[in-house]
């Protein structure tokens, strides 16, 4: 090819790189090369009056909007968090909700609230 103003010959322009492929688009058999976080994020949960409460990964990673998280994993975060408002938890499902039960607490670290769910309800609030 030539360059049409002076007629001089165009340089060659190599062929484009293959982009990025989806993981659809990926060949049968291999990976992709994503690490994989759900070995990385453990739940976190503690008992407290008979109950399991439990942090899932989303909820550890909220805790670290609150104060004083600077510097510490999300599985101190979620221990020291269960340890210091457990009693509080407890008594919040007492009355409506008999133990043993497993407890997911959802955290909400803006209006400072943990709701408490178990199976597919939320069962009580506290603030914190």
């Amino acid at each position: 090819m030539t360059d049409p103003e002076n007629g001089t010959p165009l340089p060659e322009t190599p062929p484009a790189a293959p982009g990025p492929r989806s993981e659809a688009a990926s060949p049968a058999g291999r990976r992709p090369s994503r690490p994989d976080l759900s070995t990385e994020r453990a739940a976190v949960s503690q008992e407290h009056a008979g109950y399991d409460f439990r942090l899932e990964p989303p909820d550890l990673a909220k805790l670290r909007e609150l104060p004083g998280a600077r510097g510490k994993s999300d599985e101190e975060l979620g221990t020291e968090f269960l340890r210091a408002h457990g009693e509080r938890l407890a008594a919040a499902l007492a009355d409506d909700l008999p133990a043993p039960a497993t407890i997911r607490v959802v955290v909400d670290p803006y209006s400072r609230q943990a709701f408490l769910a178990f199976e597919n309800r939320v069962r009580g609030i506290v603030s914190f």
